[in-house]
């Protein structure tokens, strides 16, 4: 009875196990201001198309008028497919429209809700569940200022 009793416990243990890790895998988007988006045009530096979430590096002119490079966590790549598009439609030096979710740190960075490619496709962020948005135009009035260098409005 003791050796069945243990052999159940450590099947239920494996088990539970298994079926934690998954869910442990995907990280939440609690470091990303959701309620508000930031835009700006920008230049594909960098896509690193994986999982559980692709990369991306972009360069964009900061509050100042001086390039500056912003990473963005963006989608998994089974949503970008689920949206048609491929590594391949991601080229270093390609013209874009962005819209972000930043960083509750004030660190430059976020999580991208929106891309616009040059051929007019657009990408949108589905996974995070975005409501209620305040949006900002980097070097518009309202601009959250430069963030990063400690100069943040927010």
């Amino acid at each position: 009875m003791t050796k069945r009793m243990l052999a159940t416990v450590g099947w239920s243990a494996i088990l539970a196990a298994g079926l934690a890790a998954p869910l442990s895998a995907h990280h939440s988007f609690a470091g990303y201001d959701m309620s508000k988006t930031i835009s700006a045009p920008a230049t594909l530096k960098e896509f690193r198309w994986g999982a559980p979430h692709s990369m991306v590096v972009l360069t964009i002119k900061g509050a100042d008028g001086n390039p500056r490079d912003i990473t963005l966590a963006s989608a998994s790549p089974v949503a970008l497919a689920r949206q048609g598009f491929k590594p391949r439609d991601f080229k270093l030096g390609d013209k874009m429209e962005v819209t972000w979710n930043p960083s509750k740190s004030g660190a430059l960075g976020g999580q991208i809700k929106s891309m616009k490619l040059q051929d007019g496709r657009k990408f949108t962020e589905a996974e995070s569940g975005l409501v209620g948005e305040t949006e900002f135009v980097l070097g518009a009035p309202g601009d959250p200022g430069a963030r990063g260098g400690g100069k943040g409005a927010n």
